[in-house]
Parts: structure tokens; sequence; C-alpha cells
């Protein structure tokens, strides 16, 4: 699955409305960490190269974000709203490809006898948001004090044996009844 396609200059542009584009994308400050696009990058660019520095420099979120501003400050903001729906729905078509994935892995797993925290590993991680009572029915007996005052629960997840699994199931079935009722009868 590639980016949504993103046309920094549709064809109703001039030259100087694409110039506009290309000169304040490289004097962006910083954006989400990253520096702006070196204007050698840009200065020649034709608008699929534009689109292609946006991507590959920003990444695909921060590149569109980005371009919705340059958008904005050039005073052609209401092409912005194309790219909020672009991101929006290559997003849920990655959300979308995550969770085929997990549901593939999760039957895998089964063949194999693998266990329920580890199977549903991802899943647990996306929707158990409140852990401190987790942590709290597992402390003293899977987690010592020291772990339990700089933990990490799911890194720490795969490292446990059978016993601890067994206990933190126990612990997120007291806490999480509905989610793990749904997560068993997949």
């Amino acid at each position: 699955m590639g980016p949504p396609e993103l046309d920094p200059a549709p064809q109703h542009w001039s030259p100087d409305e694409l110039g506009r584009f290309k000169v304040k994308l490289a004097d962006m400050g910083q954006k989400g960490g990253y520096n702006p696009i070196p204007w050698g990058r840009l200065g020649r660019a034709k608008p699929a190269e534009v689109a292609a520095e946006l991507i590959n420099h920003y990444g695909v979120r921060c590149g569109l974000e980005t371009a919705g501003e340059v958008l904005r400050a050039i005073r052609r903001g209401e092409l912005a709203g194309g790219l909020a729906e672009a991101l929006e729905t290559y997003e849920e078509r990655c959300r979308e490809q995550r969770l085929a994935l997990c549901r593939v892995r999760e039957m895998q797993a089964r063949t194999v006898g693998e266990h329920f925290v580890d199977r549903h590993r991802a899943e647990l991680i996306q929707r158990v948001c409140v852990v401190d009572g987790v942590l709290d029915m597992l402390c003293g007996t899977v987690l010592d004090n020291e772990q339990y005052q700089s933990i990490r629960l799911y890194e720490l997840m795969p490292s446990w044996n059978r016993v601890c699994k067994d206990r933190l199931y126990q612990v997120l079935k007291a806490k999480h009844k509905f989610l793990i009722e749904e997560l068993e009868g997949k």
C-alpha cells in the first residue's frame, strides 16, 4: 500500500503558485523534528517531484500536514481539505491492514498453542490503556518492587514464562472482563 496521492500543484496552478509553494516549503521551520527540505531539492522540481520530496522527507502524515500548512500560508487553503481527507483514508487503510495482519498472526499462533497473552499482545497494548490496576495486582507475585516502579508492562511480557503470563491473563480477566471475553471469542 503506497501513500495517498499528493499533488501540490494541481493543473490549474500557475508556475508562480508552484514557485510560491516551493519557496514557502523550503522556508518552513522545523516540523515534527525534521529540518525543512533544502531548496536545492525543490528549486527545479516538478510537481510530482515536490510531492515525492514531501513524503520521503517528512513521511506520509507529517508530509501531508506540512503540505496543508504551506497551502494555507500561500492562501490556497481550500486545497488543504483534500489532503486531510487523503491522510484519513490512508490511515484507515493502514489500520485495516494492521488488524488483518494481527488476525493472520493470531490464527498462526493458535495452531502452535501460543499463550493467550502472546497471541493478543498487539490488541492488549492498544486497548488496555490504564495499566495501574493491572500492575498493582501483579506486584509481589510477578513483579518485584523495582520492576513495579519502572515497568513498561508490554515490553516485559515476551520474556515472561507461562506462569507469569497466566497471572497476567487472570489479572486482565479481572480488570478488563469484556475485552478478554471478546478476544476469547475470536
